[in-house]
């Protein structure tokens, strides 16, 4: 009988399934006396009083008295006998029954499942999810200390940790980051319980994998952060409108200002010459600043059409084709056959992907020694029933630091600012894709790669 069945069958109640029987075999004799004595014992006494004919016989009176008792005993002990296997066979039936349940259940739980030894905390049965939890093969683990089977947190044993709640000195759950014998490690929770049987202590071990419940929390705080984004946006964008009419009426008078007066003719020095197109140059440029906040913050109705996307980087592409040549950069553009167009505006999507390519060819530009490579991808994602198109900017530029990589979408950040950097252009790409129902991501390593990645979803 496997563990199983011990933890499941009851203690035998012997007094009272003695005196069942005992009742049960009294009933039995007196029916098989009753039946004998009214069919059975005449015409037997006739028989033999016609082939065994000597009255007053001791010794054939004996003869008939003793295959009285035998018949009689005989019948009861077989009725009393068949009646008991027919009840042990039954309760069988219910044992496999019920082993077959309780084993399915074991077998199938969501969580891992090993039972212990209390005294040296060695495994006696085990589940399959206990298995792939820890990346381990039924077969051997019977008799292994389970301690020596968890290291937690990844690095080295910690069997006081584990001795702690197996005893029960910790109660509830606890959370450790598992090493399995093959494979990555696993964040876990684990519990224990103690459960007697048959005079032997045992502990049931509990490990449910938070792996799932990990990457669920991950991803709501990546959708906490967008939708922080986009509020940021939002409320910067109401005070860009504000700051950029105030800044336009002036800033256009300075420029024709000076305009006029490098324009009238009069005779200068080549250092006066040079401050006018200087004061001239830097307002241009703050009038471009200017634009740029009023579209960050103006909130146009856009009209919206099936975009493709190959055509769309191409164009983008051709912007930057003998920038890119010019510089030694390797470009690779791979756009997936067929790839469905996507619900967008054409002349802002190509906003989005020249910002992508902008700050590819600064980063690679910027970097001195090793390969220059951009790189874009174009290809479908997601299921059948909710298709959408992903396009991936890679590049082996200097990459962003690690302390910058949650500020590159904040509206005014930049790491360009002395070569003219506003810090708008991710900021206004970011509202644009996501106005779109899209996500863009980016994940780098200083000094090796960048990579912004775009979702959309694919137009019906």
């Amino acid at each position: 009988m496997t563990l199983l069945n011990k933890l499941k069958v009851r203690k035998f109640d012997g007094p009272r399934l003695v005196i069942f029987f005992i009742g049960l075999t009294v009933i039995v004799t007196a029916l098989v006396i009753f039946v004998w004595e009214k069919v059975f014992m005449l015409p037997f006494y006739n028989w033999i009083a016609i082939h065994f004919p000597a009255d007053g016989d001791s010794n054939l009176y004996f003869f008939q008295q003793r295959i009285e008792h035998f018949f009689i005993s005989t019948t009861v002990d077989v009725l009393i006998v068949t009646l008991l296997l027919r009840v042990v066979s039954r309760q069988q039936h219910k044992l496999v029954a019920s082993e077959k349940r309780y084993r399915a259940l074991f077998e199938h739980a969501s969580d891992g499942i090993g039972i212990v030894t209390a005294a040296d905390h060695r495994l006696v049965e085990v589940n399959n999810k206990f298995c792939d939890i820890l990346g381990c093969q039924p077969k051997g683990l019977a008799g292994r200390d389970v301690r020596t089977l968890i290291h937690a947190d990844g690095e080295r044993p910690r069997p006081d940790l584990l001795r702690r709640l197996l005893d029960g000195e910790i109660p509830g759950e606890v959370e450790m980051t598992i090493q399995a014998e093959a494979g990555d490690p696993v964040s876990a929770a684990l519990s224990s319980s103690a459960l007697k049987t048959d005079g032997e202590s045992l502990i049931i071990l509990m490990i449910h994998d938070l792996t799932e419940r990990r990457s669920l929390e991950a991803e709501k705080e990546e959708m906490q952060r967008q939708l922080f984004q986009s509020s940021k946006l939002a409320s910067i964008g109401e005070l860009s409108a504000g700051v950029a009419h105030e800044i336009n009426n002036p800033l256009n008078g300075l420029i024709n200002f000076a305009q006029l007066l490098k324009d009238d003719g009069a005779a200068r020095t080549d250092e006066q010459r040079l401050m006018l197109d200087g004061i001239i140059g830097e307002g241009e440029r703050i009038a471009r600043i200017v634009r740029d906040l009023l579209t960050f913050a103006r909130q146009d109705p856009h009209e919206l059409a099936r975009v493709p996307v190959g055509e769309t980087v191409g164009a983008a592409m051709s912007l930057f084709g003998r920038q890119f040549k010019k510089d030694g950069i390797e470009v690779e553009i791979d756009v997936e056959a067929g790839l469905p167009p996507v619900l967008a505006d054409g002349p802002r999507l190509r906003q989005v992907v020249v910002n992508m390519v902008s700050n590819a060819h600064h980063a690679l530009r910027a970097k001195h020694s090793g390969p220059k490579l951009f790189r874009v991808n174009a290809r479908c994602a997601g299921g059948a029933g909710a298709p959408r198109v992903r396009v991936e900017f890679f590049d082996t530029g200097v990459g962003i630091r690690h302390d910058d990589i949650d500020k590159v979408f904040d509206p005014f950040f930049t790491t360009r600012r002395p070569s003219g950097g506003t810090g708008l252009g991710l900021s206004l790409s970011f509202g644009i894709i996501r106005e779109y129902g899209g996500t863009i991501t980016v994940e780098s390593v200083e000094g090796e790669y960048t990579r912004f990645t775009v979702e959309l979803s694919a137009a019906s």
